[in-house]
């Protein structure tokens, strides 16, 4: 034997040599296996994995060593966890470490077998050895210590029968430091590369590849998720057909590599003598399905069947929308950019390109706003064919291609950007990675970008290179600044077409639109782009490098003639710019500014002055010859006949100069520390008087000595007499200060001396004499300042962040959106922008902040103005508490309250046994309805087929009550229980459509359901008419829910990890819960309340988490002890929350409070969405052809629905419809909540005005 394995690895060592090949692996040159070699195997079945499996020598994988490693008989080895289920949207790389020689839907039930084990055959590990020191350099000496060795022995698909097995190996040689994988695949032994598809579709095709775990190393194999990937059976890197060999670990940082190979690339040796000629019927391997292949002299190359269009070897479907997803690298201005996520959407129809990039702080997204070209290459790739002649990006490309571009900025700046897109994966969605680095302007945080139209000229100049150069303009709040693109593209083009196209395209790219979402920290770009050929002779082609930079070249017969661009003028054989702004007077208003920008100039208003910059005009209103104060208006005085300034209602004074709060002193504390608010009889209303040894209005109280005769006043003041205190008092004459006692010369110097650079002198009104006083951005007494810096001292409000000052320099605290302040104190935007206080009260002035309004209650209430109490006397004055009830203090109200005792629920003054004591008194109950606990109460709860609250219980109408599901390509409806004269039907049909999560809005009659397949969202009316999508640019949508009182609509989407809300028309989308989401499919919302609960089945840590309908308050309800959480529903009157769990096979509930976790169901094969309605949970089960139930309290599970004729496949979605809408009122049930955009409720009667994800947050504090 020994002397076979040496004669074995000689002659794979002669073959690889010279180059010659077997037709593929037999069955004696795969590693042996099976039981009689001490191998453990899997239970058959689906989607299995091995317990953790302990490694005597440790596999050395990329730069990190694994001790112990799971066995998955989905055709993959992982680490650190096991990745059992199958999943079809699963796509190499990952965020998981394994090694996938056949990632597929493998299913043992009724065929083959998964072996392994760990061994140390001195004769294994020498064949091991000869064979990796012949293929790989510096490792002559190398000897392994163990093998790994996995085999899928003769496995079918999921559901399938044994007609179609495959075998394949996986052997990880080790030595403890360096390991190395062989992939043996089989003679003839791969006969299948999909399933038939869990989801009613069919799978993608296997995937072979090697994952680190962190998106940007990984190594895919040859045809790895392609319809070509059985050929890796016919393939090799070694010489052996059907034989694979890479060195693993330890990888110094760098990737997988095979023989030879230092770049992680993969050398293939093909053993198809023929393939430089295409086949018979015009296909070729390396040719796309949809493409033909052209034979020329020395080759062939690919060109794709229209309508499809692309490169040959890969081709799209026209009009299909794309969707492209990657990372983002690199450092902007010295700020780290560490693996953010990047999505775009791509609507092909029309050219227009969406890109999001996830995770950016707001200093860098200030950053990023100009670098729209990040998107804009996507734009060319898919831009809109102008013209039989016009080719975009993926044409030329087929999606695979690296980009390098060079920005350089008018004032210096650099940054260069390398883009590498990866071609379509199994999904067909495009992978990229960006890099970013060099520096760009600032802009300050919350400055406006916009990137006006553009146009440039991609030159096809040689095989596989693209090159474009391009001037570019884009303005910072209104002021134009250029910046120059010069772009690379590299890629593999077909090199035997003897007559390639070396041409030029012209792209023209409009309605750019770059945003940076400060909320939610996201950065977008958008653009609509068209592509057009350069044809005919045009001799201005290749005169730009002559005329050089800021000239245009103007076509002169077959010559041409350059000259300068409007604003700039010739210098001698250059093109100056002409700064307008010195040259010329008045091109700007007196009251702005004048920018020169290169070719122009832009005028912008002085503060306080609004227009274009040519024509300015002061911001405020006059009246007559005033300008009135900014709480007065402007009246017509009928008798002066002209108008006049007077204080609004609620304000006392000129109406000019000054208009202060006009509140009774007992209403709101404004009188001073040394007064008393004191009922005066005469006016009938409070004021403020001042103490005795005091003088004052009351406001303003001043001390004074008793002195009939005023010996003790200053000679610079004179004594006074105060009739109403009956007091003589001294007084400072005018232009002196003081007690007058004391009196100073009031002196007002004309400026401050001694101050620190970083002051400024400034007029203190209160002191009457100029100060210095510490700029912004630092602190001290204005003789010496130093900079803040809130990254050390840490003194940010709650509401304020940490920010870069660009402006004044330095980190210094800025309050959020919605609150205003310094930053190191923050206080809510007051009701005049919020619009927040309680029915009860009104948004008047507030005393004691100029310029700011504060909620007061209405008389005859108390609160904080947002939330208002009608007054009582407190309980221990009056001792007013009803029977079973006690008085208490509460500390929340600081005074004394009623509360029933325990046992008992009411206000207070009315208490009744909790729950209504139907235990000891069913009558209360309904004839049709139960008496049943709820946790810890007894509650009347209707019986089936009946609706209400238990007390008052009305039979339910048939027609208008019923069941929806999806399944397949279909939407049905059945009936709640069995009836002979109705089995219910279909009622749609969506062809193409993956309907997962699917619910009704009982208001207007209609269902929404989410479609994976395409990334969308649908409506239809419940009886199936009228379909339409309303969300059409999402990635993976599952759950869906409606809350018919706001007319909101809420969606998890796990392909983005995000729950967004929008309205019902899908319009004013906004994210309100992102970050820390792996998996989110079910979502259930309790509109009256508020709240909104959804299932993560992530199986790190599956949870169900619950937040207020904002995103706010977010919460974990549940987890423990789950597996596969899907479905949710919830059952309004009892708050139970309850789900069905595929991975533990149950179906439980909880209120919603967490207390009270109980078991429904606890064998439920494999449950996907639940629906609750006349205490019956029913639920979709994939292994069950009908639709299940049970009471909400358990017990026995009824026989199962029978499904309507229509639709084949697995149930997934499935929702309640209700003849009319629940009893419930919400804060944004009307008009909507007063708010512009979406009305968010909260709980306790609360909403919140949501900004959309596309609008200026400070557009949204309009009402």
């Amino acid at each position: 034997m020994e002397f076979m394995n040496i004669f074995l690895s000689v002659l794979l060592v002669f073959l690889s040599n010279y180059g010659y090949v077997t037709k593929a692996v037999s069955m004696k040159l795969l590693f042996p296996f099976g039981e009689q070699r001490g191998d453990t195997f899997l239970d058959p079945g689906d989607d299995i994995s091995s317990d953790e499996v302990p490694l005597t020598v440790p596999i050395v994988f990329y730069d990190k060593t694994y001790y112990s490693v799971y066995v998955n008989n989905n055709g993959h080895l992982s680490f650190e966890s096991e990745l059992p289920v199958y999943q079809a949207n699963f796509v190499l790389p990952s965020r998981f470490k394994l090694i996938a020689a056949f990632l597929a839907d493998i299913d043992t039930t009724h065929a083959g077998s998964v072996y392994y084990r760990e061994s140390t055959e001195t004769a294994l590990l020498e064949k091991a050895a000869q064979d990796i020191q012949a293929q790989f350099e510096g490792f002559e000496t190398y000897i392994p210590r163990a093998l790994f060795v996995a085999t899928w022995d003769n496995v079918g698909f999921f559901r399938t029968n044994d007609t179609a097995l495959n075998t394949f190996q996986i052997v990880i040689a080790s030595d403890g430091e360096s390991s190395f994988a062989f992939f043996n695949y089989l003679d003839d032994g791969l006969n299948w590369i999909r399933s038939s598809g869990k989801l009613s579709q069919n799978d993608p095709p296997a995937q072979a590849a090697f994952d680190s775990g962190e998106g940007r190393i990984h190594t895919k194999l040859p045809f790895s998720g392609t319809e070509e990937v059985a050929r890796l059976a016919k393939k090799s890197n070694v010489g052996i057909a059907g034989v694979w060999m890479f060195k693993i670990g330890n990888t110094l940082g760098g990737d997988i590599s095979g023989p030879g190979d230092d770049d992680g690339d993969v050398t293939i040796f093909d053993p198809d003598t023929s393939s430089d000629t295409c086949q018979v019927e015009g296909t070729h391997p390396q040719c796309h399905s949809s493409a033909r292949c052209l034979n020329f002299p020395y080759g062939i190359c690919c060109a794709c069947i229209p309508p499809s269009y692309g490169n040959g070897r890969n081709c799209l479907k026209f009009e299909a929308p794309q969707r492209l997803n990657g990372k983002v690298f690199g450092t902007l201005n010295g700020i780290s950019i560490d693996n953010l996520d990047m999505h775009a959407y791509v609507v092909t129809s029309d050219g227009r390109a969406y890109t999001a990039i996830s995770q950016v702080s707001p200093e860098l997204g200030a950053l990023m706003l100009t670098l729209n070209t990040i998107g804009g290459i996507i734009g060319w790739m898919f831009a809109l064919p102008n013209g039989p002649l016009a080719r975009n990006g993926f044409m030329l490309t087929g999606g695979e291609f690296n980009r390098t571009a060079v920005v350089t900025y008018q004032s210096g700046e650099v940054v260069n950007l390398h883009q590498k897109f990866f071609g379509q994966d199994t999904l067909d969605q495009t992978g990229l990675e960006t890099h970013i680095s060099g520096v760009v302007p600032e802009v300050l945080n919350g400055g406006k970008v916009t990137v006006g139209d553009y146009k440039e000229e991609f030159v096809h100049a040689g095989k596989g290179l693209i090159t474009s150069f391009s001037t570019r303009t884009y303005l910072v709040d209104g002021v134009a600044y250029q910046y120059k693109w010069n772009q690379t593209i590299m890629f593999n083009e077909c090199s035997f077409d003897p007559e390639p196209r070396l041409d030029t395209m012209r792209l023209s790219s409009k309605r750019n639109r770059v945003v940076y979402d400060n909320l939610n920290e996201i950065l977008r770009y958008a653009m609509t782009s068209q592509i057009a050929a350069l044809t005919g002779s045009d001799p201005c082609r290749n005169a730009a490098e002559v005329c050089g930079e800021n000239s245009e070249c103007t076509p002169d017969g077959a010559s041409f003639t350059c000259s300068c661009l409007t604003g700039f003028q010739d210098d001698g054989g250059s093109c100056r710019d002409i700064d307008e702004c010195s040259v010329y007077a008045d091109l700007c208003d007196v009251n702005a500014r004048c920018y020169n920008v290169p070719g122009s100039f832009q005028c912008q208003c002085e503060s306080g002055y609004r227009g274009d910059g040519r024509s300015c005009t002061r911001e405020v209103q006059r009246c007559g010859d005033d300008v009135c104060h900014e709480n007065g208006r402007c009246v017509y005085n009928s008798d002066l006949g002209k108008p006049m300034c007077e204080c609004r209602q609620g304000f006392r004074g000129d109406g000019v100069n000054y208009c202060s709060a006009e509140f009774n002193c007992n209403e709101v504390d404004v009188c001073h520390q040394d007064a008393e608010c004191v009922y005066d009889d005469q006016e009938e209303k409070y004021t403020c008087e001042c103490k005795v040894g005091y003088s004052g209005d009351g406001t303003v109280c001043e001390r004074y000595d008793v002195d009939s005769d005023c010996s003790l006043c200053s000679t610079d003041a004179q004594c006074l007499f105060d009739p109403r205190r009956m007091v003589h008092y001294c007084q400072c004459n005018s232009g002196y200060s003081g007690d007058g006692q004391t009196c100073t010369p009031i002196t007002v110097p004309d400026q401050c001396t001694d101050c620190h650079p970083n002051a400024r002198c400034v007029f203190d009104e209160f002191a009457r004499q100029y100060t210095c006083q510490c700029s912004q951005g630092y602190t001290g007494d204005g003789f010496l300042c130093t900079q803040s810096d809130c990254r050390t001292i840490q003194n940010c409000h709650m509401y304020a962040d940490c920010f870069n000052d660009t402006i004044f320099g330095g980190f210094r605290c800025l309050c959020r959106n919605g609150y205003t302040g310094d930053g190191t104190v923050c206080q809510p935007d007051d009701c005049s922008v919020t619009g927040n206080c309680n029915n009860n009260a009104q948004c008047v002035p507030d005393p004691r902040v100029d310029s700011r309004y504060m909620c007061r209650c209405n008389p005859g209430y108390e609160g904080d103005g947002m939330t208002c109490r009608q007054r009582v006397t407190p309980c221990n004055q009056v001792s007013n508490c009803g029977q079973n009830a006690e008085c208490v203090y509460n500390p929340d109200e600081m005074s004394y309250r009623c509360r029933c005792s325990s046992g008992y629920e009411g206000n207070g003054f009315t208490c009744r046994p909790r729950g209504y004591n139907c235990r000891s008194d069913p009558r209360i109950c309904d004839p049709n309805a139960a008496c049943v606990l709820n946790v810890d109460t007894f509650i009347c709860v209707c019986n089936e087929n009946f609706r209400g609250d238990g007390r008052r219980c009305i039979a339910m109408d048939d027609d208008n009550n019923f069941l929806l599901f999806s399944r397949g390509y279909s939407i049905h409806r059945i009936p709640y229980m069995p009836k002979e004269d109705d089995q219910g039907k279909r009622i749609l049909y969506v062809p193409g459509q993956l309907a997962i999560g699917i619910d009704s809005d009982c208001e207007d009659r209609t269902m929404y359901w989410t479609d994976v397949s395409n990334g969308q969202i649908h409506r239809a009316n419940l009886d199936g008419t009228d379909s339409t999508p309303v969300i059409t640019d999402l990635s993976s949508p599952e759950g869906v829910a409606v809350d018919w009182l706001s007319r909101n609509l809420y969606w998890t989407d796990s392909g983005l990890d995000v729950i967004s809300a929008s309205r019902l028309d899908g319009t004013y989308k906004k994210a309100v819960i992102q970050g820390n989401l792996v998996n989110p499919r079910s979502i259930v919302l309790d509109p009256s309340k508020g709240m909104m609960y959804w299932a993560d089945w992530d199986r790190a840590g599956a949870k169900i988490e619950m937040a207020y309908m904002d995103g706010e308050d977010r919460k974990v309800l549940v987890d423990s002890d789950l597996g596969l959480p899907n479905g949710l529903t919830i059952d309004f009157h009892t708050q139970q929350v309850c789900w069905g769990d595929a991975g533990v096979r149950k179906i439980e509930c909880i209120r919603s409070d967490g207390i009270g976790r109980k078991t429904i169901v606890d064998n439920a094969a494999y449950p996907f969405d639940l629906a609750m309605v006349s205490n019956n949970i029913y639920w979709s089960d994939w292994t069950v052809p009908g639709v299940l139930r049970v009471s909400h309290t358990g017990g026995q599970v009824a026989d199962p629905l029978d499904l309507p004729v229509g639709g084949n496949g697995k149930l997934y979605g499935i929702a309640a419809v209700r003849a009319s809408c629940p009893r419930a009122i919400n804060a944004c049930a009307r008009d909507n909540g007063g708010c512009q955009y979406l009305c968010l409720p909260t709980p306790n009667g609360g909403r919140t005005c949501g900004c959309p994800d596309d609008v200026d947050p400070a557009d949204c504090n309009l009402m």
